[in-house]
């Protein structure tokens, strides 16, 4: 009987298969997908799909054209549905990788748990929650390989013409995609016997045909879209675009041997040791049996490493993905090694009792893998609820004042830039995101804001170097810690890779130093909490009470020096509830606040002994609190600005309580 079942399934149609096990992935990825815009490429690839803009080097152009045409279902805000896409081209990836894994296996349970495994991987998932062009590189990578396969075993041109098409189109995604070119050589080398002339030539002018893609940059470029980085629009910029993008020499470093531990910790993170010992056993067992498979999996593994080792970005482990899939595959192939000796052992039992048991105990302890893959990151990767780059955006573009400039970073500007460009709310403000340009001069950027008489406001994202602008100006903070920027780039730390923490403020930039002094504290705001010998604070208040989740709340601090000090010193303010437990992901403060008292205008060495200095700052409620009464944790100290990275650093030392707020 069991031997008779599992001949059954192993009969399944493998379209069958791979959609069940596509839309099981589907699932979880659209119960997890973020549900508005999300920060830097992100939400700058959702407003230039929607616009049909050009986004930063190499341009994007496929991604611009299949996003704008998922900008037209009607579900979901605009971001949402930009969103979708990337679920949608991670569950077509899990298809295509179980096809993969049942053509060189012919087994479901196999193909199953191999292409489950890379569904449920952290670096996918996450790319499959929100706007990013790695999904669609993924599936493009899939798809090839697939192809490849069956043309050589089927030899049918077609499947070679459309590799190539679908190569060059990818091309028009991410340049990642130039990783499979060898193993596509090795493939046409080793079917040269049924190749002719004319069949390469075809081949090599439907990757053209693909690669045209590019001629949208020129196109588009020439009509001024609203979001358009291929500035100046001139044939040697998207010659750029296309060729080098925007660093070519930057960002690339091959004195690689202090990051080897990258090759290692990743992928043991990502696909835990079990899987990664059943990558090995498929490896092997493709070597015996597809060897050219095995070679340009080998091939493309190696290239990926040598990029990642390479190549200097914050997002680097994104780069991995192409060879999770061949890991993924070879998983798969590993199952079914394992699966087929058990099957012969219990073949000789002739399916005992014991033996019908031990094979299903076998099974289902492989399949353990992505059930352990899908408990594990669901809490790291869910973005369902996350609207802190569209609560930043439309409560930072409500405050600035009309006709104000705000410069910023692409990171920061992404979710701006969805306001104004789709949603249409503030086009009176600018926003630039200069700071990403190279070679811009920021300050001289900022002389002109001032000179045609627009205030300047600063966002806090990944690029943005505030003691150049404090060079000439003063910044003074408004809205802090209401930027999430991830919460390490410090390689490897792959459990972080994932965590976004409020850490960017947002700030004015002024030309005179504004007066931090006031006569006297409002009445109903006094109160008197020493810090050390030296300060203390005489007044808080905060505003509105409740404050609302998802909004901004103004706080009010009253300082006053009992005599004259030679130190600058450094605040931070934590927001614990009844309990005292502080709101936080992944051990991360998500509500706080830190900053240098005098908002590096005025720092405590220049205070004068018996003068109040008010201080006015405003905070971001997070959407995720609930509704009551929360204390306002203090601590001030010496020293340099803690990080949010480090949140037990912030709760430690000489801590007071100084008052409560409350959220409805």
């Amino acid at each position: 009987m069991g031997r008779g079942f599992l001949r059954t399934l192993n009969g399944l149609e493998p379209g069958i298969g791979a959609a069940l096990v596509g839309l099981v992935a589907f699932s979880v990825y659209l119960r997890t997908l973020a549900p508005t815009v999300m920060w830097y490429d992100m939400g700058e690839l959702t407003t230039v799909s929607y616009v049909l803009g050009i986004a930063h080097n190499t341009g994007y152009p496929l991604y611009i054209l299949l996003g704008k045409l998922f900008t037209l279902i009607p579900i979901g805000d605009v971001a949402y549905r930009v969103n979708l896409m990337s679920a949608v081209f991670a569950a077509l990836t899990v298809v295509v990788v179980y096809l993969i894994i049942h053509r060189l296996t012919g087994s479901w349970l196999a193909s199953a748990l191999g292409s489950l495994t890379v569904a449920f991987s952290s670096t996918l998932w996450a790319s499959a929650n929100w706007a990013d062009s790695y999904p669609l590189n993924a599936f493009s990578t899939a798809l090839i390989t697939l192809l490849l396969l069956h043309w050589r075993e089927s030899g049918r041109a077609w499947q070679l013409y459309l590799a190539f098409l679908v190569f060059g189109l990818s091309l028009g995604n991410h340049r990642l995609i130039v990783l499979l070119l060898p193993g596509m050589l090795m493939f046409l080398w080793a079917g040269r016997g049924g190749l002719s002339a004319g069949r390469l030539l075809r081949c090599g002018l439907l990757f053209l045909l693909g690669l045209s893609v590019y001629v949208y940059l020129p196109l588009r470029g020439s009509q001024n879209p609203d979001l358009n980085w291929a500035q100046p629009a001139n044939w040697r910029t998207y010659l750029s675009m296309l060729l080098t993008g925007s660093s070519p020499g930057n960002n690339w470093n091959f004195a690689f041997l202090g990051r080897l531990n990258v090759l290692n910790v990743f992928p043991w993170y990502e696909l835990t040791p079990f899987g990664l010992a059943l990558a090995v056993v498929g490896l092997i067992h493709t070597w015996r049996r597809q060897r050219l498979f095995a070679v340009y999996g080998l091939s493309l593994c190696a290239l990926v490493g040598l990029v990642v080792l390479s190549y200097s970005i914050h997002n680097i482990f994104n780069y991995f993905i192409p060879a999770y899939l061949i890991l993924g595959v070879w998983i798969g192939c590993g199952t079914h090694a394992l699966l087929s000796f058990v099957f012969r052992r219990v073949g000789r039992l002739q399916w005992s009792y014991f033996g019908h048991y031990l094979f299903l105990w076998v099974a289902a302890v492989l399949l353990l893998l992505p059930v352990y893959l899908l408990a594990s990151n669901l809490p790291r990767v869910d973005r369902s609820n996350d609207y802190s780059a569209y609560d930043f955006a439309l409560t930072t573009l409500t405050r600035v004042e009309p006709h104000s400039t705000i410069v910023a970073d692409s990171w920061a500007a992404s979710p701006l830039w969805y306001l104004q460009l789709v949603e249409g709310y503030r086009r009176d403000v600018a926003v630039s995101g200069v700071s990403s340009a190279p070679g811009e001069n920021i300050n001289e950027f900022i002389a002109e804001q001032f000179e045609k008489g627009r205030r300047v406001y600063v966002a806090e994202g990944l690029r943005v170097d505030l003691g150049t602008i404090r060079s000439e100006y003063y910044v003074q903070p408004v809205v802090l810690n209401s930027i999430e920027t991830m919460a390490t780039n410090v390689l490897p730390k792959p459990e972080y890779k994932d965590d976004l923490v409020p850490r960017g403020s947002f700030y004015r930039v002024l030309q005179e130093k504004p007066s931090l002094t006031v006569d006297e504290v409002p009445e109903d705001a006094r109160l008197s909490v020493p810090f050390g010998e030296s300060v203390a604070l005489v007044g808080f208040q905060a505003e509105p009470a409740p404050g609302q989740r998802g909004d901004v709340m103004r706080l009010d601090y009253y300082w006053r020096l009992s005599e004259k000090t030679d130190r600058n010193l450094q605040a931070t303010v934590l927001f614990t509830d009844k309990s005292d437990e502080l709101e936080a992901r992944h051990g991360f403060p998500l509500w706080w606040q830190g900053w240098e008292l005098g908002g590096g205008i005025r720092p405590t060495s220049e205070w004068e002994q018996g003068e109040i200095i008010k201080e006015e700052y405003y905070v971001l409620i997070p959407r995720g609190l609930d509704a009551g009464v929360y204390r306002v944790r203090m601590r001030v100290y010496e020293g340099p600005l803690v990080d949010p990275a480090s949140p037990s650093d912030a709760g430690s030392g000489d801590v007071q309580i100084i008052g409560t707020v409350t959220v409805g």
